[in-house]
């Protein structure tokens, strides 16, 4: 039998995916070099029972398409991953200290480019990359393969979006707890 979730364990996860779409919209609409649109993944892996932090992912890949850059979708496993990822090292080693959220943000990074880079690879494979980034260009632009650029590249801009995103969802997690105390 399906078990409906408490009130408040909605209310978190739909404002966790509301999180993820409007600072993700902004980033976009900024043209900024990190998306930031897994704030709210990360808060509700830190707040919610795994299934409701998977869904925050989920969500927000499918309206992302609508509300941030149609190509959303396509990163539905990055957006899963992350949560999954962000999951295992909370279990693992918490989130209760300020290096802990350092160490979720490398995890979270590394996870998010081996799998976004695949499909970044088979559904942009061609040099025109709607997503294409600075950190992208320039090593295809010196005659790296695509597949070195998205790795190489997204690695770096990915441990900058992921460590900004795990230390702000830290934050959140900080003062929701102390508010809650």
């Amino acid at each position: 039998m399906l078990k409906v979730p408490p009130p408040h364990q909605m209310a978190i996860t739909a404002a966790c995916v509301a999180l993820n779409l409007a600072v993700g919209t902004i980033a976009n609409l900024l043209s900024l070099p990190l998306s930031l649109d897994t704030i709210g993944s990360l808060t509700g892996a830190a707040l919610l029972p795994p299934a409701l932090a998977i869904a925050v992912g989920a969500i927000t890949a499918v309206l992302g398409w609508a509300v941030i850059n149609p190509v959303y979708p396509y990163y539905i496993g990055t957006q899963i991953s992350v949560v999954i990822a962000a999951l295992a090292v909370m279990r693992l080693i918490g989130f209760d200290r300020l290096w802990k959220a350092v160490i979720l943000g490398a995890v979270v990074a590394i996870v998010a480019v081996l799998v976004s880079a695949p499909v970044t690879v088979l559904v942009f494979g061609g040099a025109t990359v709607p997503a294409m980034t600075a950190n992208n260009a320039v090593p295809i632009a010196s005659e790296q393969s695509i597949w070195s650029a998205v790795t190489i590249g997204g690695l770096l801009i990915e441990f900058a979006d992921k460590l900004v995103v795990a230390l702000i969802a830290w934050a959140l997690v900080r003062r929701r707890l102390r508010g809650s105390a």
